[in-house]
């Protein structure tokens, strides 16, 4: 009788202890849903557009070349100029040889537009420029009166001749826009106070000119600004042959600090923050208190020379300056006394190991915390027992400067600023080469021309653009891989923020404005990097999803695995009284 039965089963106690699995069932999805982090929306497509674009193209900025051939006389005419600026055009773009990847290159190449300028003409030919340009009027300025003069002289006439007050409207400080006036040396020799026998019969003995000094009878000059001049023998039938390679080599001068096609400036990352900054640390190293003791009076020093640096880069790089001295610092090699140089040397070969990181305690800024850039400038006094100190060359020549450029230290004799440009992806100095008659102009204040400073905006612009981009990439891939990962507003909004400044950098540099090109770009690469380094990012990288199965799972599963095997038991004990019946029926 126990094997069959007459009646149905009931099915109240199988729901009972069905129902007792709902709480799970309908608990967990709001569990879930309460303890979901908060994640602010981020703009995936337009990063994704941006990381598109930046793989694809480069942020380029305009260069435009202005020629002025500047006469007493007329000896071109409108065809023959025409002329003149297609080979130039034609002759610049081979040099450029059309490579779009250097840090240097410019939007499209160079635009450039030549101009005759005479006492009764003014002609303009070849390309339009989008700016205004220095306008016709050199001769009636007096500047064949100055030609003759120092290259500082006639480098700053040009410069108020830019800037005096009625052509204002050709706004000298625009970046990306040269000039380069060309004139014949004959109109110079002619003036009473220059005669041509003074060339000719190498007189010429103002040695602060470049006509002077040359040895090719050309003078080709790079000054501190955005100008340059060519002075030579040339008439309208050489202009091209003679002139043109010239002021070829004057514009990849300004595109790349190198007047040679092949040859450049290194362009180097920047030696700044995210945000741009850096700081520069000098510090005064007595190396034996016991035989000397040297002080110096910085804040002169600052004010004097290297506040004017500063403020030169400030369109690049935000510089602060500290200072320090020290007491009892050897230097971590030894040197060796050399009777024949009368001097203790140091070989080139031994300056890596030079800096004595035990006893240089020179990480003291409290200014540096983060991300900031440190860079220090040593200055190391010896002491009595290695005094005279040089630095000996491979050649066993003496180093002129007695300085070096380390990964982490500037050792510097009077060659900061050399030290710095280095630093920079410059040459340490603008060179002169009689040998050619190729001549430039350092500024003596700050170190940095114009041109050159021009030059590291593009480097800079390109750079924080690639970087934001990058950035912003990686960061749209993080987000989307950790699903637990706290998205907080604050870390959307510099998303956004960055992408908008990404977007006013590429408006910026179709417009040619150098300055807020590479703002806006340091700007986006900057909240790039805050967003993607913003602390509650950085803690969920060490809490992943494994680590919360491991918390909440001793919670749930004891009391979800009875309340289971109870179903499952009472769902089994159904079935067989189930079948009772069903055998009972038949």
């Amino acid at each position: 009788m126990a094997d069959t039965r007459t009646t149905k089963p009931g099915i109240k106690r199988l729901l009972i202890t069905i129902t007792t699995l709902l709480p799970f069932f309908f608990g967990i999805p709001l569990w879930l849903n309460s303890t979901q982090v908060y994640r602010a929306p981020l703009p995936f497509k337009d990063v994704d557009a941006l990381g598109s674009w930046a793989s694809e193209n480069t942020l380029l900025l305009p260069c435009r070349l202005n020629v002025i051939f500047a006469s007493k006389d007329e000896f071109l005419t409108k065809p023959e100029l025409d002329s003149v600026a297609s080979q130039l055009i034609l002759h610049v773009q081979s040099l450029m040889g059309g490579n779009s990847s250097d840090h240097e290159t410019c939007q499209n190449g160079f635009n450039i537009q030549v101009k005759y300028d005479t006492e009764n003409v003014c002609l303009t030919s070849g390309q339009t420029l989008d700016s205004p340009t220095w306008p016709c009027g050199l001769v009636k300025y007096g500047f064949f009166n100055s030609a003759q003069l120092s290259d500082d002289i006639l480098d700053n006439v040009l410069w108020n001749y830019a800037n005096k007050e009625e052509n204002e409207s050709t706004v000298q400080d625009e970046g990306g826009l040269y000039t380069v006036v060309v004139l014949r040396k004959s109109q110079i020799e002619s003036l009473d106070s220059f005669s041509k026998d003074d060339v000719s019969t190498g007189g010429c003995t103002n040695e602060q000119s470049s006509i002077c000094k040359s040895k090719t009878g050309w003078s080709t000059v790079v000054g501190k600004y955005r100008h340059a001049w060519i002075i030579g023998d040339f008439n309208s039938s050489t202009v091209e042959s003679e002139v043109v390679p010239r002021i070829g080599d004057v514009a990849l001068t300004f595109l790349r600090g190198s007047r040679s096609a092949s040859g450049r400036s290194k362009a180097r990352n920047l030696p700044l923050s995210a945000e741009g900054e850096a700081i520069l640390s000098f510090s005064l190293l007595n190396a034996d208190p016991d035989t000397w003791i040297f002080d110096w009076d910085f804040e002169e020093l600052k004010r004097q020379f290297f506040q004017p640096v500063v403020e030169a880069l400030s369109g690049i790089a935000r510089l602060t300056i500290e200072s320090q001295v020290l007491y009892y610092t050897p230097k971590a090699v030894q040197s060796r006394w050399d009777a024949s140089l009368n001097a203790h040397v140091v070989a080139v070969k031994q300056l890596p190991f030079f800096v004595n990181s035990n006893e240089w305690h020179l990480d003291t800024s409290s200014a540096a915390a983060g991300r900031s850039k440190l860079l220090h400038f040593a200055i190391y006094v010896p002491g009595g027992g290695e005094y005279p100190l040089h630095f000996l060359r491979k050649n066993d020549q003496l180093s002129s400067t007695d300085g070096f450029t380390s990964p982490e230290f500037e050792s510097i004799a009077g060659v900061i600023v050399a030290q710095l440009r280095t630093l920079f992806g410059l040459p340490p100095i603008l060179s002169d080469d009689p040998e050619t008659g190729y001549f430039s102009l350092s500024p003596a204040r700050t170190g940095f021309a114009e041109w050159e400073l021009d030059l590291l905006l593009r480097r800079r612009a390109i750079s924080d653009m690639t970087a934001a981009a990058s950035t912003l990439m990686s960061l749209s891939r993080l987000v989307q891989k950790l699903s637990s990962m706290v998205i907080m507003d604050e870390i959307g909004e510099q998303v956004k923020n960055s992408l908008s400044a990404a977007a006013a950098a590429r408006d910026h540099a179709a417009h040619g404005a150098y300055r807020s090109t590479a703002e806006s770009a340091s700007k986006a690469a900057s909240l790039a990097e805050a967003a993607f380094f913003q602390p509650s990012i950085m803690s969920v990288l060490y809490n992943p999803t494994e680590h919360h199965l491991a918390i909440y799972t001793p919670f749930f599963v004891p009391v979800l695995l009875h309340a289971v095997l109870a179903v499952i038991k009472e769902a089994s004990r159904y079935r067989g009284e189930w079948k009772k019946f069903k055998q009972k029926k038949e």
